[in-house]
C-alpha cells in the first residue's frame, strides 16, 4: 500500500518539476531551463520567482517530496 502512495507521490512531484523545467525553457530563460534539468533543486527557485505563474506546479514538487518523507516515516514506523 505505501509502495503505490510512493509511486503516486513520486509521479505528482516529477510532473510538477518537469511543468516548471518546460515553462523556464519556454519564457526564454534558457539558462534556468538548463539549471533546472541538472540540479532540480533550482526548480523551486525558479517557482518562487515566478510563484504567480507556477502555483500549481510549484505546490505539484513541494507536495510530492514531503509526501514522499511522509510516506517512508509511516512505513518505518508502522512496519
Amino acid at each position: 500500500m505505501f509502495g503505490i502512495l510512493a509511486l503516486v507521490a513520486l509521479a505528482v512531484g516529477a510532473i510538477g518539476w518537469l511543468w516548471i523545467t518546460v515553462t523556464a525553457f519556454s519564457d526564454g530563460d534558457m539558462l534556468w531551463g538548463i539549471g533546472c534539468l541538472v540540479l532540480s533543486p533550482l526548480c523551486l527557485v525558479y517557482g518562487f520567482l515566478n510563484l504567480d505563474e507556477l502555483k500549481v506546479p510549484l505546490a505539484m514538487v513541494v507536495g510530492g517530496g514531503v509526501s514522499q518523507v511522509a510516506i517512508g516515516i509511516l512505513g518505518a514506523v508502522l512496519s
